[in-house]
């Protein structure tokens, strides 16, 4: 009986043994391979991440890449600092390859890529006659950092009268940032140096020496870059697109701050500019008018063109940050005024990334007593 039981037992390890051989090929490697093939639902309807950076320098076309590929053959590119998604042409998946036609791509806008078999649905490796390239659908060492670079309208006071002019402004935030410039273009690059900002934020804007590098005239659209090196020592290249909007300059003729010592609150008049969609915030700063950590910060405020305007500021006012019982009683306050308008295509109410994409400013800080 055991005798008979074995040898059942034995045939049947043999007959699985010999369809696996089978099913698999033979050890000399003469059966068929199983055929890669990936599929558009792998591709489909996530942001892929590409970084070619070569270096620092502006005229490198080594920005990092980020493309979306949806139905129907539609190509998204994301321009990264702000978040912003451009249609910018099609593609089409047959066979492993990978048609990409890029018409933000001012040389040759058609890319032919082939799909390696080492491949899966978060890690693309391609091959193409001129190189290779890999694409993630996350990078997470960079998924906090945005970038913005706006032009900026200053009212300041220069040889005792009021005078406007322009220059650039740039902030960079992010976590896990080692060193941070900014290329305006090909001739310039500035060192940004880090703050931490009223929210608890790290944030890089241009040094105190730098941000006083004004000029006459806004020259219109420009591409800035950003060059970032990381904590775990890798490098990127951002690039963000201003726009040839410009911003009128704050009226400090009809700008007024109106407070009782000790009262705890104060009223801030100001003129709207003569501009539609321009948006405001009123700030309070300290004795040094530093404008890194206000005492206060309003909610957004909107304003037809040319519109007088009234804020009256106290501890139970809606704000951004409040911190109105810091401020020493006597001690000399500022107040300051910004005008902003969004980017082109910026929802000001429903676009979830316009704070980021700001495209000018126009501002006024002035003395406004003690409080």
């Amino acid at each position: 009986m055991n005798n008979l039981f074995l040898k059942k037992m034995t045939f049947a390890f043999l007959l699985i043994g010999s369809m696996f051989l089978i099913s698999c090929g033979s050890s000399g490697g003469s059966g068929d391979e199983v055929d890669f093939e990936f599929k558009s639902s792998d591709l489909t309807n996530k942001y892929w991440y590409a970084n070619p950076y070569l270096s620092s320098d502006y005229n490198r076309n080594d920005a990092l890449i980020v493309y979306r590929f949806e139905g129907g053959g539609v190509l998204k590119r994301q321009e990264f600092s702000g978040r912003r998604d451009k249609l910018v042409g099609s593609w089409s998946l047959n066979d492993n390859e990978l048609i990409i036609e890029d018409e933000s791509i001012s040389d040759d806008n058609r890319q032919e890529w082939f799909i390696q078999s080492n491949s899966i649905a978060t890690y693309l490796k391609l091959n193409s006659s001129s190189g290779t390239r890999e694409l993630y659908t996350d990078i997470d060492e960079i998924n906090d950092v945005t970038a913005d670079a706006y032009v900026v309208n200053d009212l300041r006071v220069v040889n005792n009268s009021y005078k406007s002019d322009y220059r650039m402004e740039y902030v960079v935030y992010g976590e896990n940032i080692k060193e941070c410039k900014v290329l305006p273009d090909a001739d310039t690059s500035f060192e940004l140096d880090d703050f931490t900002d009223f929210q608890g934020e790290k944030v890089y804007y241009l040094k105190e020496s730098d941000r006083a590098n004004y000029f006459d005239n806004f020259d219109g659209a420009s591409v800035v870059k950003f060059y970032l090196k990381l904590d775990g020592g890798e490098s990127y290249k951002l690039e963000e697109q201003v726009y040839e909007y410009e911003i009128d300059a704050l009226d400090n003729f009809s700008t007024t701050a109106t407070h009782a010592s000790g009262a705890g609150s104060v009223t801030i008049n100001w003129n709207a500019i003569d501009e539609d969609d321009i948006y405001y915030f009123v700030e309070i700063l300290d004795k040094n008018a530093n404008e890194y950590l206000p005492k206060f910060r309003s909610t957004r405020q909107s304003a037809d063109a040319g519109e007088a305007k009234l804020l009256e500021i106290d501890n139970l006012t809606d704000s951004e940050f409040e911190a109105l019982d810091e401020l020493a009683i006597g001690e000399d306050y500022y107040v300051k005024i910004s005008g902003f308008k969004y980017e082109d295509g910026i929802d000001p109410d429903n676009s979830s990334n316009k704070e980021i994409n700001i495209q000018a400013v126009t501002r006024y800080i002035f003395k406004a007593g003690a409080w």
